[in-house]
């Protein structure tokens, strides 16, 4: 075999590798974030409801409990009774210094990322120097803000995979890098650590 085609060959080795790469990729990150996320919500409530009822070790109990409670809040919170249930837990939780926190700021931040009703969301996607300069990240800007009559924007930067985590920064208005991305498809280049993005993003 010549020199030519031992390049050749392997050069379509490498290419197969890579293909191979690239899909393997991607499917072994979501089977992971998958399998860890079926074994937090499988673990969420079980050890809890074990400790009063004799519930069987049968392989994803723990899930199928979990997404009927979630479901039971759901409809319970849909009508009036459920409201003010959900208005005196909020009240219980707010007499408590450090839990209160967590807890708003939690419940405020899962209402700006997923509310779909157009009130109380983050108002753009745009990308901000962080944590350095000369490196881009995404945020969600919050809010404005005036310091000593100059205009800054309260920016979210949340961490990848876990959007509920992240920093609140003030960037000044000449350094926001305004982009046309909605907040889904940021929430989708976070959640799968950028192997989900649009292939170009254009400034607004």
């Amino acid at each position: 075999m010549n020199d030519f085609k031992k390049k050749e060959l392997i050069l379509k080795i490498r290419d197969i590798f890579l293909t191979g790469l690239f899909v393997f990729i991607p499917i072994a990150i979501t089977v992971w974030i998958v399998v860890w996320l079926l074994s937090f919500v499988n673990n969420l409530v079980l050890p809890v409801l074990r400790i009063v009822l004799p519930i069987p070790n049968i392989p994803g109990i723990g899930i199928i409990i979990t997404a009927i409670i979630i479901f039971l809040i759901g409809l319970i919170a849909q009508n009036y009774a459920g409201r003010k249930l959900i208005e005196l837990w909020d009240s219980f939780i707010n007499r408590i210094p450090l839990v209160r926190s967590i807890y708003l700021a939690v419940k405020q931040l899962m209402e700006n990322l997923f509310n779909t009703r157009g009130t109380g969301k983050f108002k753009e996607v745009v990308l901000v120097e962080f944590p350095r300069k000369g490196m881009l990240s995404i945020g969600f800007v919050a809010n404005t803000v005036k310091i000593d009559e100059d205009k800054y924007y309260l920016v979210y930067v949340p961490t990848a995979p876990n959007p509920t985590s992240g920093y609140t920064v003030f960037v000044p208005e000449e350094e926001i890098y305004r982009t046309d991305l909605t907040v889904e498809e940021a929430t989708k280049i976070i959640l799968s650590g950028g192997l989900v993005a649009k292939e170009k993003i254009r400034p607004e």
